[in-house]
C-alpha cells in the first residue's frame, strides 16, 4: 500500500511537471511564431543594434537615465495587508 501511495504521489508530481513543460513549450512556440512577423523581426534586430542597408547608424553617448524615485515605506495601509485590513476593518 505504501508503494502504491508513493507511486501515486510521484505520478501527480510528474503530471504537474508535464503541465509546466507544456506551458513553456507553448510560450516558446508563440515567440517563434511572432518572429515570423516582419515588424517583430525588425524590432528585435534593431534592439541588437542592426540597421538596414543604406541606413546610417548613430550612437548617442552621455545620456543619463532618470533616477527611479525610492518606494515609500509600507506603513501597513498599503500592500496586501492594507488591502485585507480595508476589507475586514
Amino acid at each position: 500500500m505504501r508503494d502504491y501511495l508513493g507511486q501515486k504521489e510521484q505520478l501527480r508530481l510528474e503530471q504537474v511537471a508535464l503541465i509546466k513543460a507544456r506551458a513553456t513549450r507553448d510560450a516558446i512556440s508563440a515567440k517563434i511564431r511572432a518572429l515570423k512577423e516582419p515588424q517583430v523581426l525588425e524590432s528585435r534586430a534593431r534592439e541588437l543594434g542592426m540597421v538596414r542597408p543604406g541606413e546610417t547608424p548613430y550612437a548617442v553617448r552621455g545620456i543619463k537615465h532618470p533616477e527611479v524615485p525610492p518606494r515609500p515605506a509600507d506603513d501597513g495601509a498599503t500592500g496586501v495587508w492594507g488591502f485585507i485590513s480595508g476589507i475586514v476593518g
